[in-house]
């Protein structure tokens, strides 16, 4: 998390260096930035190998009630032994954002969105293969043998190393030259470390919150069913929302970095159309398929159909915070490539605080569907908070073309949620392969009804705009 944060922050600085200044100073700046935080991943890396046993402790405060003494005392040694096995992603998943920060300045997206490919296949190898190694017994009484803990703990890192190490032949391809420049006084480390000091103080704040967060839901014995409500949700920003906002992030630095605020405002206008015509569709159609797809996925083994309700009730729910959580992550990164992470930690401060406030308060009536509801809430609030500190900022953001184009799309994703209720009507109910054929069909159905909806629309305006240019 700290490493995907802080490369928000180079980006700015390095497409201001290269803007303002000579290549070859730019790149010397860069290197200087690239090395010193290469150097801090490392020595992160080895304090998190030896304070394992201490962040465990603190994810655990409290125990759990469902637990005795000896399965917590074995939960906790596996913790540590796995955390000091995951502990080198931290520097793997910091040189990943480090480089995908250069090629982002050298408008090289491709690389960094297709590798995470490499990390899933492994990990998908790695999960596999403990599935057909590891009994029953050793999994339900935490007694994993030695070699099935290095299998989980090395096989997973390996995946992102391997991650990593995908990047460096287009970051060679790319024409940036870094060196080893150990140079702490250079202007640009300067800047990131302004930059950076609100940038870790919101990350802090971030971390406050998914402590809070978990410890709750530790105690209400929910961890998986929110964990994988979370991840369904994570989905749509991770394939969508994250790719637009990474492919403006450039241009609105080299925007920002030549002074022009009003394309900073029409660069973020469009991307915000774009994030929100996909994201609205997703979130109505988590509504309406949560639960087809969450039994289809997750109803096997010890995981029955009271916990595919809840976790299926719990997605639903944090659906209706999507299309604020994108937002907010496009208007974060916006002000960040203005270089004013100050307002980028006033506005995580807002969510955080309210996403705390909101789990003390909805957690007891609703269990961890209050959880997720009081997240959708939070990152609502702050998308709208931080959207009007950019208006008055920018003095427009084309927040008309926005309302108009979230207007349309909002229409078109009731028609997509029709679609697909009349068809699984139509279709029935079913289990197994069937189950899954209904599930790709009315995906199907409801997608053709988007798309073609929106095709009418748009060819629909391209004839009025045709026709009052005639005029």
């Amino acid at each position: 998390m700290l490493g995907g944060v802080l490369a928000a922050s180079f980006v700015p600085v390095f497409v201001d260096r290269l803007t303002t200044r000579p290549r070859r100073e730019a790149m010397a700046s860069v290197s200087a930035v690239v090395t010193l935080a290469t150097v801090v991943l490392v020595v992160s890396t080895v304090l998190l190998v030896v304070l394992a046993p201490e962040v465990i402790d603190l994810y655990s405060i409290g125990g759990a009630p469902h637990l005795g003494a000896a399965d917590l005392a074995r939960e906790h040694v596996l913790a540590i032994e796995l955390l000091r096995y995951f502990a080198p992603q931290l520097l793997a998943y910091g040189l990943i954002s480090l480089i995908a920060a250069v090629l982002a300045t050298e408008e090289r997206f491709v690389a960094v969105g297709v590798v995470p490919i490499i990390n899933n296949l492994v990990g998908i190898a790695v999960l596999g293969a403990f599935a057909a190694v590891a009994t029953h017994s050793e999994v339900a009484h935490t007694q994993l043998s030695s070699g099935l803990v290095l299998l989980l703990g090395l096989g997973t890192t390996a995946g992102v190393v391997l991650q990593a190490v995908a990047l460096i032949p287009s970051l060679r391809r790319s024409g940036a030259r870094l060196r080893w420049r150990w140079r702490p006084n250079d202007p640009a480390v300067a800047m990131i470390l302004r930059l950076s000091s609100w940038t870790i103080g919101f990350v802090a704040a971030n971390q406050l919150a998914v402590f809070v967060v978990q410890a709750l839901e530790f105690h209400l014995q929910g961890v998986p069913q929110y964990s994988y409500a979370y991840q369904f949700f994570l989905f749509p920003y991770a394939v969508v929302a994250a790719s637009v906002v990474n492919v403006a992030t450039p241009s609105l630095a080299r925007a920002h970095a030549l002074g022009n605020s009003a394309e900073v405002g029409q660069r973020f206008g469009r991307a915000g159309r774009q994030v929100l015509s996909l994201v609205l569709p997703a979130a109505v159609g988590y509504l309406v398929l949560a639960k087809p797809a969450i039994t289809l996925v997750l109803q096997h083994g010890n995981f029955g159909p009271g916990a595919v309700d809840q976790t299926a009730a719990t997605l639903a729910l944090f659906a209706l915070g999507l299309p604020g959580f994108c937002v907010f992550f496009l208007a974060i990164r916006t002000f960040q490539a203005m270089r004013d992470t100050r307002t980028a930690f006033y506005c995580y401060l807002l969510e955080n605080g309210t996403n705390i406030a909101l789990a003390f308060v909805f957690y007891r009536p609703l269990g961890i569907k209050g959880l997720a509801l009081s997240y959708s809430i939070a990152y609502t609030l702050a998308a709208i908070a931080a959207v009007v500190v950019l208006h008055r900022r920018l003095g427009t953001i084309g927040g008309r073309a926005i309302l108009s184009s979230s207007l349309r799309s909002v229409v078109l994703s009731v028609v997509m949620a029709v679609t697909i209720a009349f068809v699984a009507a139509v279709i029935g109910s079913g289990t197994g392969l069937f189950g899954w054929v209904r599930l790709l069909v009315t995906v199907a159905a409801g997608g053709i009804a988007y798309l073609g909806g929106a095709g009418i629309a748009a060819s629909r305006r391209g004839w009025q705009t045709s026709r009052r240019t005639r005029r």
